[in-house]
């Protein structure tokens, strides 16, 4: 895996990817389940070791999956903030895109203090559909379980 010589072309579809996980985070934090369950393909698989030992597969279990995820975070009046950083992007032939990133993952109970809850490598296959980037597969590493 190389990272293309033509920095013009890699430094636009770099700004492309930010732009993605910019918007697929926000939709995923503020609890916007249709939106961002709509940034996956709809065979797509998910894993995020303890929460989600096994993984998800499909577009519908992935929706039914982060709306009780999100019902449950607003019942206890409970805030993620996921930052991504350090996000390595290595184009594949094929047209598929690699991504690696380091997520802090902030929580914040309503009316308390932002504490981090988890550190944690995202590695992400995405892919094109209709123009636009989505994730295809996602594996989640929590530091601690490393």
């Amino acid at each position: 895996m190389a990272v293309p010589t033509d920095r013009t072309t890699y430094a636009t579809l770099y700004a492309e990817v930010q732009q993605f996980y910019a918007e697929h985070i926000w939709f995923l934090d503020e609890g916007i389940v249709e939106e961002a369950v709509m940034t996956f393909t709809e065979d797509a698989t998910m894993l995020s070791p303890p929460k989600v030992p096994e993984p998800i597969r499909g577009r519908a279990n992935l929706r039914a999956g982060l709306r009780r995820a999100a019902d449950a975070l607003a019942a206890e009046g409970i805030r993620y903030r996921r930052c991504h950083t350090m996000v390595s992007v290595v184009p594949e032939p094929g047209g598929d895109l690699h991504v690696r990133a380091y997520v802090q993952v902030v929580r914040t109970p309503r009316g308390g203090a932002s504490v981090l809850h988890a550190m944690c490598v995202c590695e992400d296959v995405l892919v094109r559909e209709d123009g636009r980037l989505k994730v295809r597969r996602r594996v989640v590493t929590r530091d601690e379980l490393r």
